[in-house]
C-alpha cells in the first residue's frame, strides 16, 4: 500500500498541496513521506491517501495536466 502511494505521489508531484487539502492529511507530512523523509509512516496516514488515490483513479495526474493549453 505505501508503494502505491509513493508512486501515486510522485505522479502528482505539483498537486500535493490539493491531495492535502482533499485527504486531509496535513500538507507537511505528506510531504514527508513523499520525500521519503518518514520511511514509516502510521498506517492510518497511508491508507486515508491511498483511500484518496483510490477514489480519484480517473483524474490525471497533475503533471499530465501541466502540459496542456487552456
Amino acid at each position: 500500500m505505501l508503494s502505491t502511494v509513493l508512486r501515486r505521489l510522485d505522479q502528482a508531484k505539483g498537486a500535493w498541496p490539493d491531495i492535502a487539502r482533499a485527504s486531509g492529511v496535513p500538507y507537511q507530512t505528506l510531504t514527508k513521506i513523499a520525500c521519503r523523509i518518514v520511511s514509516d509512516p502510521r498506517v492510518s496516514t497511508v491508507q486515508t491517501l491511498f483511500d484518496y488515490f483510490a477514489a480519484n483513479a480517473e483524474q490525471p495526474a497533475a503533471a499530465d495536466c501541466a502540459h496542456t493549453t487552456h
